[in-house]
């Protein structure tokens, strides 16, 4: 082979490796999928038998959507993934580049849209040379689920989801009238979810185990049926064009929802129908609104992107600098494209309880929170020093100082009501990026005086200050989170240790009751109030507001705060693992639509959230609320609901 030949061989193979890296960072911003189809996964779901021999034909090369065993190793467009690729790729490539061609591929077709069984480097090359097609051997796999030439990734991935969906509940068999099919394939999920939690429900009632095909033709019956009928005579569809009623059924089980953990009581189909009709009727549909957001996320983040890709395709002048950054951004790719290590798979309690003990050791590791085991403060440690108390409002405000650590003092505002006749009880609140005279009402900020206005709801309430900020800000708090990871320890590993003294200090209150506590913030305390929660059983109830969604997204956009990065955690979990290790107890999750420091991959760590619960027979706790208008603030009337619906003294936690 010429050194011409190897040269162009070269650079054609780096090229490739470098749009693969691209397309895998910007899909966590544009959030288009990065990843080929599993052919396997689409066979199930689809529920693929039938298949015939078509004989050789020319396949349009964007129509191959996935493959049978290699889906992992190549991007969505079929660029390579592993340096470890490179030998073969490249001699496949050498038979382009001297003109001996390429060998026909062996490929499934389902519909239109086609699977590599054999010759995934051959497309992956033929891609890179901008061919239109390839020549293939073709199965072709028949398929209730139609797919149609022009189905884009988005529909085929809805339509797996849809097959899988009528194949788990046989829906369209036992209930052959209800059309039950959605345009964006996580509302499935749901769904779901919906009809388990329906049929755990009507067992209780009824006294006995009712199976799921009975559970199912209840539900069409008593639920989704009378809202689609609600629907229609409201003629809410028009509203949403180009979304199905079932899209509308899910948005108005989510309104509902929001409504009545905000006013606290039940609310009425139709009322939300209403009420969703009335803030959205005349506005561009939620699905419209949200893709336009996501817009807005990937124009703010490309010029960042544009500097990751560039930092993979380094010039001459700039070698040194851009191989580091090779290396660390592209251990990144690898490990958001694989399923880490601590995503639960089990089916029992027991196959849980194992996974929690072990995760919650790992992840106080990975924040370095403090020695293990934990060791509560009692009164003599805790070293308690009231500086001042007043009146507020009806309310008592006591600024106090207690120790944290051995050497630090650490400055907390309680609030009480004037008169405690019996324990209450007590929400912890932690800052976000901000001092405690904000949550205290001292200051205005967007955390809306949160720790005031939950005790002015009948709580008792402690917020914390955090290191770095407030009487606490000698240090900023990312010298302080540097400094923490030189010994193994970040800035929210010592702020959940903080939180946790501050709850051995609620513990000694008469004023509070135990078995009682819930915890709640926004942005990073949010974030403080999913680690304390997941690491402290003592939080019985939880609020978390603005934060949720995903390392992998979080990490590379330039506008979170490199504190949120806790090193190493990809390497274990993604965030909605962490967030599963709250389950069974009550949790919350608040991400307005119009809050720019959160994005849609929420929803795809809820999922993950979600499943833990339903195992555990627990679903009805765990809620996702997306305020459609809501920006970054704080939503006091929400957290209030909450907190009242599962702080009363009936309520009971395995």
């Amino acid at each position: 082979m010429s050194e011409t030949f190897a040269v162009a061989e070269t650079q054609e193979w780096k090229q490739a490796r470098r749009a693969a890296f691209a397309q895998d960072v910007l899909s966590a911003f544009t959030h288009r999928p990065a990843d080929l189809l599993p052919f396997e996964d689409v066979r199930q779901k689809l529920q693929l038998h039938n298949v015939r021999y078509l004989g050789l034909e020319d396949v349009p090369l964007d129509q191959i959507v996935g493959s049978v065993g290699r889906y992992m190793d190549f991007t969505r467009a079929f660029f390579p993934r592993q340096d470890s690729m490179q030998d073969r790729w490249r001699r496949v490539d050498q038979l382009t580049m001297t003109g001996g061609g390429l060998p026909p591929a062996e490929l499934y077709k389902v519909g239109q849209a086609y699977f590599v069984r054999d010759g995934n480097h051959r497309v992956s090359v033929a891609r890179q040379h901008d061919a239109p097609s390839i020549q293939a051997y073709v199965w072709e796999y028949q398929t209730r689920v139609p797919l149609e030439p022009n189905t884009d990734v988005d529909d085929l991935l809805c339509k797996a989801a849809h097959a899988a969906f009528l194949e788990r509940m046989n829906i369209d068999c036992l209930c052959p009238d209800v059309h039950v099919e959605l345009t964006q394939p996580d509302g499935y999920q749901d769904l779901l979810c919906e009809i388990e939690t329906f049929q755990q429900a009507i067992s209780q009632i009824d006294e006995r185990k009712v199976d799921l095909d009975e559970a199912v033709t209840l539900w069409c019956e008593m639920q989704y049926a009378p809202i689609v009928e609600i629907i229609r005579q409201r003629n809410i569809l028009p509203e949403f064009p180009g979304r199905t009623e079932a899209d509308v059924y899910l948005w108005l089980r989510r309104n509902q929802e929001e409504l009545e953990v905000r006013y606290g009581h039940q609310v009425l189909m139709e009322d939300a129908a209403a009420d969703l009709a009335k803030r959205f009727g005349e506005k561009p549909s939620p699905a419209r609104q949200i893709k336009k957001a996501v817009g807005r996320v990937a124009e703010g983040v490309g010029e960042l992107g544009g500097r990751l890709v560039e930092s993979i395709a380094p010039g001459e002048k700039a070698q040194g600098d851009d191989a580091i950054a090779v290396a660390l951004l592209a251990s990144v790719r690898r490990v958001a494209t694989t399923t880490p290590p601590y995503r639960f798979r089990g089916t029992t309690r027991d196959e849980w309880s194992v996974w929690r003990t072990e995760f919650r050791e790992r992840l106080w590791d990975l924040l370095g929170v403090g020695d293990r085991p934990w060791q509560p403060y009692g009164p003599d440690e805790l070293g308690v020093k009231v500086e001042e108390r007043t009146r507020v409002d009806g309310l008592w405000r006591e600024l106090i100082w207690l120790n944290t650590e051995e050497e630090l003092r650490v400055p907390v505002y309680l609030f009480l009501p004037a008169q405690v006749d019996e324990p209450r009880p007590a929400v912890i609140v932690f800052p976000g990026h901000g001092a405690i005279t904000q949550t205290a009402g001292l200051e205005k900020s967007y955390q809306r005086a949160n720790a005031l206005e939950l005790a002015r709801a009948g709580f008792v309430t402690l917020t914390m200050e955090l290191r770095g900020f407030g009487r606490l800000g000698a240090l900023g708090h990312l010298q302080i989170d540097a400094a923490a990871q030189l010994v193994g320890r970040t800035w929210y590993g010592l702020l959940v240790q903080d939180g946790m003294r501050a709850i051995d200090y609620l513990l000694t209150r008469p004023e509070v009751d135990p078995a009682r506590i819930g915890a709640t913030g926004i942005g990073a305390g949010g974030a403080l109030t999913m680690y304390t929660a997941a690491l402290d059983e003592r939080v019985r109830v939880a609020l978390i507001n603005s934060y949720l969604g995903k390392y992998v997204v979080t990490s590379l956009d330039e506008e979170h705060c490199p504190c949120n990065d806790i090193p190493g955690i990809l390497r274990y979990a993604e965030m909605g693992d962490v967030a599963a290790l709250i389950a069974p107890r009550p949790v919350m999750f608040v991400n307005g639509r119009r809050d720019p420091a959160t994005t849609n991959a929420a929803r795809g760590s809820f999922a993950i959230v979600q499943q833990t619960y339903r195992l555990l027979g627990a679903a009805r706790r765990v809620k996702l609320i997306e305020p459609e208008e809501m920006g970054h603030y704080f939503d006091n009337q929400l957290a209030i609901g909450w907190f009242r619906r599962w702080l009363a003294r009936n309520q009971v936690f395995p």
